[in-house]
């Protein structure tokens, strides 16, 4: 009997310590309040005719200060018949109300045609727009090559507590497939603005500068996790490849979660134009976390996932 009592006793002892960690979210009485922890937009591919699938570029704009951020990922971007979510690492969206517009703008001539948009924070869906003739967007043959949508389209019926009433609640565990994604659509943006120089995603066309994912990552210790790029340089040399390692090192100080890049390096000398602290200023900024816990414990699982506790 008394052996069983000090059992109960050490179970609750356990219970207790683990609420005690569970962090509580306070719900901002205005949606437009709501902290932007993740932000990503889904494009559904028509599957329709030859104006269906697009090899252009994309990008996309949420507000006025927001420069143009490119859609682009190690694959073939906007096939037919496809869906696919683009994580958007922006410093000028921090709450919902930073959300003003979505336009969508595609450079080129290469039809696109477009049988849904989807917007998503917080891994809730908020905006949603089907068409049942595709709707194409180019820059030839008298059609427009932009989507736009306002606030007040944007805001519509999703866009409620009443339809996402815990949008408000930051997700405890990251997986490394998300934290891959995020990384990846960062870096997709990214290269479009590295000076003086076309950087593109490795592929296996000529010369092979693409060894598995073009983005890969790997647990190291409980701080951190390393990620593995495949990328390419125009005009580098008789091989364009460019292959760059960074860490991303998860810390705690006064029960905030920090997030940095470290230990950047290239097997080429380019780490001065593409810079690992500006990865470490966006994408620690997107990732970093206050909680009210009375301790911090924030790590890398063996699985590569991040936890927040």
């Amino acid at each position: 009997m008394k052996k069983s009592l000090v059992f109960l006793s050490l179970i609750t002892a356990a219970q207790f310590s683990l609420s005690a960690q569970q962090p509580t979210f306070s719900r901002p009485a205005n949606i437009e309040d709501v902290p932007v922890y993740r932000l990503q937009v889904v494009f559904t591919t028509a599957n329709t005719n030859d104006d269906s699938g697009t090899d252009d570029k994309v990008y996309v704009q949420l507000n006025s200060s927001m420069r143009p951020y490119y859609l682009d990922y190690g694959i073939d971007d906007r096939e037919r018949g496809t869906t696919k979510a683009y994580d958007i690492v922006e410093p000028s969206v921090r709450f919902i109300r930073d959300i003003k517009q979505l336009n969508i703008t595609k450079v080129g001539n290469d039809g696109w045609g477009i049988k849904k948009v989807e917007l998503r924070v917080n891994g809730y869906k908020v905006f949603e727009k089907s068409y049942g003739t595709p709707h194409i967007i180019d820059g030839n043959e008298g059609r427009q090559p932009t989507l736009n949508f306002t606030s007040s389209q944007l805001r519509g019926s999703l866009w409620s507590y009443s339809r996402v009433p815990n949008i408000h609640i930051p997700p405890l565990t990251i997986s490394k497939a998300d934290l891959i994604s995020m990384v990846e659509g960062f870096v997709g943006n990214y290269m479009r603005y590295i000076p003086d120089a076309t950087v593109n995603w490795g592929d296996k066309n000529g010369i092979n500068t693409l060894f598995g994912p073009a983005v890969e990552a790997s647990y190291r210790n409980r701080q951190t996790l390393s990620f593995d790029l495949d990328l390419q340089v125009s005009k580098e040399g008789p091989n364009p490849e460019l292959d760059i390692d960074f860490d991303l090192v998860v810390s705690c100080t006064n029960g905030k979660v920090l997030i940095s890049a470290e230990n950047g390096k290239a097997n080429i000398n380019f780490l001065s134009k593409f810079r690992v602290e500006k990865v470490e200023l966006d994408l620690g900024k997107y990732l970093n976390r206050t909680f009210n816990v009375p301790v911090c414990n924030a790590h890398f699982n063996s699985d590569g996932s991040l936890s927040f506790l």
